[in-house]
């Protein structure tokens, strides 16, 4: 599978915020530690920083947003373009960008496109949650802590370690979702292969359940606003592209179609 691709541009404005987002997470962590230990900032000083950290981070998750949707429309003309052999993205060859080109019937190589696409998923979003499920596990530690210690006393750290502890959490949670949504949509696929080697069904029989898992991925995708790791993708791309074309290979759905090429 290859990395280089139309919505690229978009996704890199995107996953910028993305770090952006975090930066100023962390540093609003920072910054409830510092005030929590030493309380050495005036209340309303502590405030206001806080109140500009947080506006800041709130923006960067917006425009993380809006590029990641400018990016996500343009991929899912690719994954069409690819599948239906159209080329509504001039100067773009999406072959490399698949592993399925022999694939000659259109909705088979959809279904093949969203399975390879599920595969990656499911894989690079289950190791991209640890990181957050940390952070916000400690984040969450240290309000308990303070809490315990301080009580309501120190209100401004506390809340702010809570705020960051939870922003932390939920993206552990949209990355989880998202990789439990990618591993269903992965199964429905084998299922519709194992369907079409046991009663060889028609490419028309099987095409509503081809836009459903089409639909369920896309979904989730959407949902998440979730960049996947450039440098996990680079470092796991031939693994899950060797295991893809076996996958691919085994199945009699996708055989047939070199074979009628």
């Amino acid at each position: 599978m290859s990395a280089e691709n139309p919505q690229n541009k978009d996704f890199i404005i995107s996953k910028r915020f993305a770090i952006g987002q975090d930066v100023f997470g962390v540093l609003a962590f920072a910054l409830a530690i510092f005030q929590g230990v030493t309380l050495i900032i005036p209340a309303k000083i502590f405030l206001s920083i806080v109140g500009v950290v947080l506006v800041v981070e709130y923006m960067s998750s917006h425009y993380k947003n809006v590029f990641f949707d400018k990016g996500h429309r343009i991929r899912e003309t690719g994954l069409i373009d690819n599948s239906f052999n159209e080329k509504r993205i001039p100067n773009y060859n999406s072959e490399p960008y698949y592993n399925n080109a022999s694939i000659s019937k259109e909705e088979i190589k959809l279904l093949a496109n969203i399975h390879e696409n599920s595969l990656f998923t499911s894989r690079i979003a289950a190791k991209m949650s640890f990181p957050y499920y940390l952070l916000s596990v400690v984040a969450f530690l240290f309000f308990v802590l303070k809490l315990f210690i301080s009580g309501m006393d120190d209100y401004s750290s506390l809340l702010l370690s809570f705020i960051v502890s939870s922003s932390f959490f939920d993206r552990a949670i949209m990355l989880n979702s998202l990789k439990e949504s990618s591993e269903d949509v992965y199964e429905k696929a084998n299922e519709i292969c194992n369907s079409y080697e046991k009663h060889s069904a028609k490419a028309s029989v099987i095409l509503p359940q081809i836009i459903e898992v089409l639909l369920l991925y896309e979904n989730a995708v959407f949902e998440s606003k979730i960049i996947l790791s450039e440098r996990l993708f680079c470092n796991l791309n031939n693994a899950l592209s060797k295991e893809w074309i076996d996958i691919r290979d085994s199945y009699l759905i996708y055989a047939n179609q070199k074979e009628m090429k």
